[in-house]
């Protein structure tokens, strides 16, 4: 019997830390995906600089993706697969994604895109993942992507 309870409680650890997982990958996506189109220059540079609540598409890779055990050795794996969806996406600018906040309303929800935000879906998340999964591949080979939704 003990060895039933032990089996059932660590089953039940497992069960809740999958499920936190989930719920906290699934809030990423739709917490992180509005990002404007165009900056002025200036105002860009300021973003860029820290202190706002917009962060770099990059950084959130380096944050959500690759996390801070492989931050410095890989972290320009997270800057390529920007660079590789930006130009196949024809953008200009890194986005910059609203970090505190969903802003538009989630208008992206009810089929609107408000200017000048623009919205990264789930296939633009997976194609910056499976972006991501490759170069760690390279990098860090012992690497694992994280476990969720």
């Amino acid at each position: 019997m003990g060895a039933l309870r032990t089996f059932l409680r660590r089953g039940g650890t497992v069960a809740a830390a999958a499920a936190a997982i989930t719920v906290a990958s699934s809030s990423l996506a739709s917490a992180h995906h509005c990002y404007r189109d165009y900056w002025q220059p200036a105002a860009y540079q300021q973003h860029l600089a820290g202190n706002t609540p917009w962060m770099p598409l990059s950084d959130m890779g380096v944050q959500y993706l690759i996390g801070p055990t492989y931050a410095a050795q890989c972290g320009h794996v997270a800057d390529d697969a920007v660079a590789a969806f930006m130009a196949a996406h024809g953008l200009t600018q890194e986005p910059l994604i609203q970090s505190r906040a969903t802003v538009g309303s989630g208008a992206a929800y009810r089929g609107m895109e408000p200017k000048p935000f623009s919205y990264l879906s789930d296939a633009d998340f997976g194609e910056l993942t499976a972006y991501v999964i490759a170069g760690m591949a390279t990098c860090a080979p012992d690497w694992q992507p994280p476990q969720g939704g």
